[in-house]
């Protein structure tokens, strides 16, 4: 079953990062992923479930033993669930970069980037300003890359979230 956002089966709303290792290891991601959620929290559904998916023994190697310095610094275990990564379903479109979305301006020209909207979804310059438009990083990051996005100041100036 292909999963929608009102019929999601045993499903969790979910990222799965694509890195190079070359330039970040997957330690690095794991600290990342630690620091940016509670690991011992109660999940109020299966839907939003803490969860990491490993794609082979040596990201669940790692995986344990970071847990490892958190049960200790908790004192108890994590909710975090570990599992294995099988088949992973992309968010409807109308999710893709959903408060980008918003930006009429900016998604038009994206359009002219990105005439296929799977290259859009997959694109680094639109999950960066997504996440500057949802409300993360700093006025001084966006000011220092909105030259990098080859899009007008007009638009970009929308798109921090003040």
């Amino acid at each position: 079953m292909n999963p929608t956002y009102h019929s999601l089966g045993n499903h969790a709303e979910a990222i799965q990062i694509d890195f190079a290792p070359e330039e970040i290891d997957f330690a690095a991601i794991l600290d990342l992923i630690w620091t940016s959620h509670n690991p011992i929290g109660a999940a109020r559904s299966s839907q939003y479930k803490s969860a990491i998916w490993f794609a082979d023994d040596q990201q669940l190697t790692a995986i344990n033993q970071s847990v490892e310095p958190l049960k200790k610094k908790y004192e108890r275990d994590l909710t975090t669930e570990i599992l294995p990564l099988e088949t992973f379903f992309n968010a409807e479109d109308y999710h893709q970069k959903y408060v980008l979305q918003r930006h009429d301006s900016v998604l038009k020209q994206f359009k002219a980037y990105y005439p296929d909207f799977n290259d859009f979804v997959d694109s680094t310059a639109a999950a960066r300003l997504n996440g500057f438009a949802y409300g993360c990083g700093s006025r001084t990051l966006f000011k220092q890359e909105q030259s990098t996005y080859g899009f007008t100041p007009e638009s970009l100036a929308a798109v921090f979230r003040s």
